[in-house]
């Protein structure tokens, strides 16, 4: 299985400090695990306090079809 490193920066619809705590439960780091993603950063711009960047490691393809699919970007 190929692994690859995923950038994502988008435009929050929360606080970045609902953000974070979104992506620290425990239900979302299970969920991770299961599917083999590693997240290794989470930030915040500086001059846009609404934008974040995230950097995750995982099997090939599988966060951009997440992230890509009508079903699912709707609850992300």
């Amino acid at each position: 299985m190929a692994i690859e490193i995923t950038v994502l920066d988008f435009k929050l619809s929360n606080t970045f400090g609902e953000y974070c705590t979104n992506m620290k439960a425990p239900e979302q780091q299970a969920m991770f695990k299961e599917m083999k993603v590693k997240t290794f950063y989470i930030g915040q711009c500086k001059d846009d306090p609404k934008r974040a960047t995230v950097i995750f490691e995982g099997p090939e393809n599988l966060l951009y079809e997440i992230f890509t699919k009508p079903e699912t970007i709707t609850i992300i």
